[in-house]
Protein backbone atom coordinates (compact mmCIF):
# COMPACT_ATOMS: atom_id res chain seq x y z
CA UNK A 1 0.00 0.00 0.00
CA UNK A 2 1.27 3.43 -0.87
CA UNK A 3 2.70 5.29 2.14
CA UNK A 4 0.41 8.31 1.87
CA UNK A 5 -2.68 6.04 1.84
CA UNK A 6 -1.34 4.17 4.87
CA UNK A 7 -0.69 7.48 6.64
CA UNK A 8 -4.20 8.71 5.80
CA UNK A 9 -5.70 5.50 7.21
CA UNK A 10 -3.64 6.06 10.36
CA UNK A 11 -5.00 9.60 10.73
CA UNK A 12 -8.65 8.56 10.33
CA UNK A 13 -8.22 5.80 12.91
CA UNK A 14 -8.36 2.74 10.64
CA UNK A 15 -5.07 1.23 11.85
CA UNK A 16 -3.99 -0.45 15.05
CA UNK A 17 -0.58 -1.08 16.56
CA UNK A 18 -0.28 -4.42 14.78
CA UNK A 19 -0.67 -2.58 11.45
CA UNK A 20 2.08 -0.15 12.47
CA UNK A 21 4.38 -2.99 13.51
CA UNK A 22 3.77 -4.75 10.19
CA UNK A 23 4.48 -1.48 8.38
CA UNK A 24 7.76 -1.05 10.27
CA UNK A 25 8.74 -4.66 9.62
CA UNK A 26 8.02 -4.31 5.89
CA UNK A 27 9.98 -1.07 5.63
CA UNK A 28 12.97 -2.61 7.40
CA UNK A 29 12.73 -5.70 5.18
CA UNK A 30 12.69 -3.39 2.15
CA UNK A 31 15.94 -1.83 3.37
CA UNK A 32 14.53 1.38 4.80
CA UNK A 33 16.45 2.09 7.98
CA UNK A 34 15.17 4.30 10.74
CA UNK A 35 15.64 4.29 14.47
CA UNK A 36 11.90 5.02 14.69
CA UNK A 37 11.08 1.80 12.85
CA UNK A 38 13.35 -0.17 15.18
CA UNK A 39 11.62 1.43 18.15
CA UNK A 40 8.24 0.38 16.78
CA UNK A 41 9.48 -3.18 16.47
CA UNK A 42 10.95 -3.11 19.99
CA UNK A 43 7.77 -1.80 21.61
CA UNK A 44 5.53 -4.14 19.64
CA UNK A 45 1.78 -4.02 19.30
CA UNK A 46 1.06 -3.79 23.04
CA UNK A 47 1.71 -0.05 23.45
CA UNK A 48 -0.24 2.42 21.29
CA UNK A 49 1.23 5.71 22.54
CA UNK A 50 4.93 5.08 21.94
CA UNK A 51 4.30 3.13 18.72
CA UNK A 52 2.12 5.90 17.27
CA UNK A 53 4.67 8.54 18.31
CA UNK A 54 7.49 6.56 16.65
CA UNK A 55 5.36 6.16 13.54
CA UNK A 56 4.64 9.90 13.34
CA UNK A 57 8.34 10.63 13.88
CA UNK A 58 9.24 8.23 11.07
CA UNK A 59 6.68 9.89 8.78
CA UNK A 60 8.13 13.33 9.49
CA UNK A 61 11.71 12.02 9.15
CA UNK A 62 10.88 10.80 5.65
CA UNK A 63 9.51 14.20 4.67
CA UNK A 64 5.82 13.36 4.73
CA UNK A 65 3.41 15.64 6.49
CA UNK A 66 0.91 13.99 8.78
CA UNK A 67 -2.33 15.29 7.27
CA UNK A 68 -5.22 16.70 9.23
CA UNK A 69 -8.28 14.49 9.59
CA UNK A 70 -10.06 16.35 6.77
CA UNK A 71 -7.02 16.10 4.48
CA UNK A 72 -6.73 12.38 5.21
CA UNK A 73 -10.38 11.86 4.29
CA UNK A 74 -9.76 13.58 0.94
CA UNK A 75 -6.66 11.43 0.31
CA UNK A 76 -8.77 8.31 0.87
CA UNK A 77 -11.64 9.65 -1.24
CA UNK A 78 -9.33 10.37 -4.14
CA UNK A 79 -7.60 6.99 -3.80
CA UNK A 80 -10.78 4.90 -3.82
CA UNK A 81 -12.69 6.95 -6.38
CA UNK A 82 -9.74 6.96 -8.79
CA UNK A 83 -9.60 3.16 -8.49
CA UNK A 84 -13.31 2.98 -9.31
CA UNK A 85 -12.95 5.40 -12.25
CA UNK A 86 -10.18 3.30 -13.79
CA UNK A 87 -12.65 0.45 -14.24
CA UNK A 88 -10.46 -2.33 -12.84
CA UNK A 89 -12.34 -2.94 -9.57
CA UNK A 90 -15.89 -3.70 -8.57
CA UNK A 91 -17.38 -0.23 -8.05
CA UNK A 92 -19.75 -1.30 -5.28
CA UNK A 93 -17.06 -3.26 -3.40
CA UNK A 94 -14.56 -0.42 -3.70
CA UNK A 95 -17.17 2.11 -2.61
CA UNK A 96 -17.92 -0.09 0.42
CA UNK A 97 -14.19 -0.03 1.22
CA UNK A 98 -14.24 3.76 0.88
CA UNK A 99 -17.15 4.02 3.30
CA UNK A 100 -15.34 1.69 5.72
CA UNK A 101 -12.16 3.77 5.52
CA UNK A 102 -13.95 7.05 6.23
CA UNK A 103 -16.49 5.69 8.72
CA UNK A 104 -15.31 8.18 11.36
CA UNK A 105 -16.16 11.07 9.00
CA UNK A 106 -19.65 12.50 9.45
CA UNK A 107 -21.41 12.16 6.09
CA UNK A 108 -24.33 14.20 7.46
CA UNK A 109 -22.49 17.21 8.84
CA UNK A 110 -22.74 20.29 6.68
CA UNK A 111 -24.75 18.67 3.92
CA UNK A 112 -26.87 20.82 1.65
CA UNK A 113 -29.47 18.26 0.64
CA UNK A 114 -28.24 14.65 0.46
CA UNK A 115 -26.03 12.39 2.57
CA UNK A 116 -22.44 12.71 1.38
CA UNK A 117 -22.86 15.92 -0.60
CA UNK A 118 -20.39 17.54 1.82
CA UNK A 119 -17.65 15.56 0.01
CA UNK A 120 -19.32 15.08 -3.37
CA UNK A 121 -20.27 11.41 -3.03
CA UNK A 122 -24.04 11.82 -2.69
CA UNK A 123 -24.83 10.20 -6.05
CA UNK A 124 -22.47 7.27 -5.51
CA UNK A 125 -23.95 6.87 -2.04
CA UNK A 126 -27.43 6.88 -3.53
CA UNK A 127 -26.49 4.21 -6.07
CA UNK A 128 -24.83 2.12 -3.38
CA UNK A 129 -27.93 2.19 -1.19
CA UNK A 130 -30.45 1.81 -4.03
CA UNK A 131 -33.01 -0.93 -3.38
CA UNK A 132 -34.44 -0.94 -6.88
CA UNK A 133 -31.27 -1.45 -8.94
CA UNK A 134 -29.48 -4.60 -9.99
CA UNK A 135 -25.84 -4.99 -8.99
CA UNK A 136 -24.88 -4.25 -12.60
CA UNK A 137 -26.93 -1.03 -12.59
CA UNK A 138 -25.47 -0.07 -9.21
CA UNK A 139 -21.92 -0.72 -10.38
CA UNK A 140 -22.53 1.21 -13.60
CA UNK A 141 -24.03 4.13 -11.68
CA UNK A 142 -21.17 4.26 -9.17
CA UNK A 143 -18.62 3.99 -11.99
CA UNK A 144 -20.19 6.84 -13.99
CA UNK A 145 -20.48 9.00 -10.88
CA UNK A 146 -16.83 8.31 -10.08
CA UNK A 147 -15.86 9.72 -13.48
CA UNK A 148 -17.89 12.85 -12.73
CA UNK A 149 -16.34 13.12 -9.24
CA UNK A 150 -12.79 12.85 -10.59
CA UNK A 151 -13.49 15.61 -13.12
CA UNK A 152 -15.26 17.83 -10.60
CA UNK A 153 -12.62 17.51 -7.88
CA UNK A 154 -9.46 17.17 -9.98
CA UNK A 155 -8.03 20.44 -8.66
CA UNK A 156 -9.20 20.22 -5.07
CA UNK A 157 -7.43 18.89 -2.04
Amino acid sequence: MEDRIFIAKYVVGKLNTEDLVQFADQKLTDGVYSEHLLNIMDDGPEHWNPVSEYFESFVEEKGYAVPSFEQAVWVLLRYHILLISQGNVSPSKQFRQLLDDIESFDLHKGIKKYVGDNIGIENMYGWYHSDCSTIEETDSGIFNESLDWVEKFKNEH
